[in-house]
């Protein structure tokens, strides 16, 4: 498990907002922010209290009824750094072709908006290898759905363009930790395929830690594949 733990720096603290935290990747990233020092304050805004609702000074844990209803929580919004948007779901978990459209383009589309409006200077997504905003696509045909949509959810912070900088993770497979793993996560992981979704983690707060230090690099960033993600931890 990668658990970055940094000293201080003045020039690179940072304050986050993320929807999303209670995800597989989103849960770690919590996590690994509120253990970094370099970052003051985190905000989570959910349907769901992250940590089983367990306490933290640097945590502002925002409960309400409908991420769709986002519009309720713009003071929250304001005087953060970067706002990591790690909403993840699937056709099933989400009841059909437009409930999971609903939630991964609707959504997104909402934060990216607030997070504008806020006036926040970096946006971090957590897309998929191979996402094209411009496939051709029907909604039956869940594979191809998937690849627009995710990429239709980049272009919500890559199109606007409010954001100082945009960085896109684009990972293949994600592998997330022991008692939340699927047969097949746990065989890649076992040959050493797969990403592992703190190793993710890892790398989005690596790669704001170096925007808060170097506002003026390239935008959009993207990390593109397992192996680079991974490579980006050692730059």
């Amino acid at each position: 498990m990668i658990n970055r733990v940094t000293s201080p720096n003045r020039k690179n603290r940072f304050k986050a907002i993320i929807i999303g935290g209670t995800g597989a990747t989103g849960k770690q990233l919590l996590n690994q922010l509120l253990n970094n020092h370099n970052c003051k304050l985190v905000t989570s805004i959910g349907r769901r209290p992250v940590f089983d609702g367990k306490k933290n000074d640097k945590l502002m844990d925002v409960v309400i009824e409908s991420l769709f209803k986002l519009s309720s929580t713009e003071e929250y919004w304001k005087n953060n750094d970067v706002f990591f948007n790690c909403i993840g779901t699937t056709r099933h978990r989400a009841g059909g072709a437009r409930e999971f459209i609903n939630i991964e383009l609707g959504i997104s589309n909402e934060a990216a908006k607030m997070a504008a409006n806020a006036n926040i200077p970096h946006a971090s997504l957590i897309s998929a290898k191979g996402a094209n905003h411009k496939l051709w696509a029907k909604d039956w045909i869940h594979p191809l759905l998937y690849i627009k949509t995710i990429g239709q959810k980049e272009q919500t912070i890559i199109s606007n363009f409010s954001f100082n900088r945009v960085s896109i993770f684009k990972p293949g497979m994600l592998i997330r930790l022991q008692g939340e793993q699927t047969w097949l996560e746990q065989l890649s992981e076992s040959k050493g395929f797969g990403l592992r979704v703190d190793t993710l983690a890892s790398a989005m707060i690596c790669d704001a830690e170096r925007v808060k230090f170097d506002p003026a690099q390239e935008s959009p960033q993207y990390y593109i594949g397992n192996e680079c993600i991974k490579s980006s931890l050692k730059l």
